[in-house]
């Protein structure tokens, strides 16, 4: 795909994203793949160097917000919070909404650019990436005009729905806007009859924790392993509540 192409589909995508680009070669950037840099002579560079600055520039603007708007809330919520709204569903959802799948520079395939397009990661990727290119583009003050006009509602969301996510959902986001990785479940264990067998799961977190659990079904077990490191999670996140409040006496 020659960059000359994209013209007329990157005026629509900053319609979406509310930001016209002084330099298109940013935002050019920003929307391509490695995949797209493999099959291609010409020196091209992907789009990884934009997403690492527009993941700190995002986390940045949504824990501002997260403290302003809710100044009743203690650092736990605050990190559960913070932790929903820039994990990757959240991202990628918001990159579908804007539809940054139909202008992302893929690998040649047709096949394989389809499922790229429209895969959680990449979308989750080139937002953050855009958001990168936004901030170099444009400053500090618009690139945070563009993430909370597009995020902000997700906090008020987060707050809202929080008591109500199941705790391997839960757990996801919180490791993920903590460690920028999800955890990972394995069955260790396989035990009964055929017709009624009793699972039991471990969950092992970004930073090798591992919990296990038993349930009557695999997701059972997953819920309640899941459960458990969640509790073990916040408590540590209490301890270092208080480790702060006992610093400033």
């Amino acid at each position: 795909m020659k960059e000359s192409s994209n013209r007329v589909d990157i005026s629509e995508l900053e319609r979406n994203v509310g930001h016209k680009f002084n330099d298109i070669d940013l935002i050019l950037k920003a929307l391509t793949h490695s995949s797209f840099c493999n099959e291609t002579e010409d020196d091209v560079s992907d789009n990884e160097r934009l997403e690492f600055l527009g993941d700190a520039i995002i986390s940045t603007v949504i824990a501002e917000a997260a403290f302003r708007l809710f100044p009743d809330a203690r650092e736990g919520e605050l990190t559960r919070l913070k932790s929903v709204v820039v994990a990757q569903p959240s991202l990628a959802a918001t990159a579908t909404r804007l539809e940054i799948g139909r202008f992302l520079r893929l690998g040649h395939g047709a096949a394989v650019a389809d499922q790229a397009a429209t895969h959680p990661s990449v979308l989750c990727d080139a937002f953050e990436a855009v958001i990168g290119a936004i901030f170099l583009d444009g400053g500090f003050e618009k690139a945070r005009q563009v993430v909370l006009g597009l995020l902000a509602g997700e906090l008020e969301k987060a707050r809202r729905e929080g008591r109500h996510i199941d705790p391997k959902t839960e757990l996801q986001m919180l490791t993920y806007g903590l460690a920028h990785k999800p955890p990972a479940y394995s069955v260790v264990e396989t035990e009964g009859p055929a017709h009624a067998p009793v699972f039991t799961v471990q969950v092992t977190l970004p930073d090798g924790t591992g919990y296990r659990a038993s349930g009557r079904s695999r997701k059972q077990a997953e819920q309640a392993a899941a459960g458990m490191a969640l509790e073990n999670v916040r408590e540590s996140l209490r301890v270092v509540e208080v480790g702060h409040e006992d610093s400033k006496d």
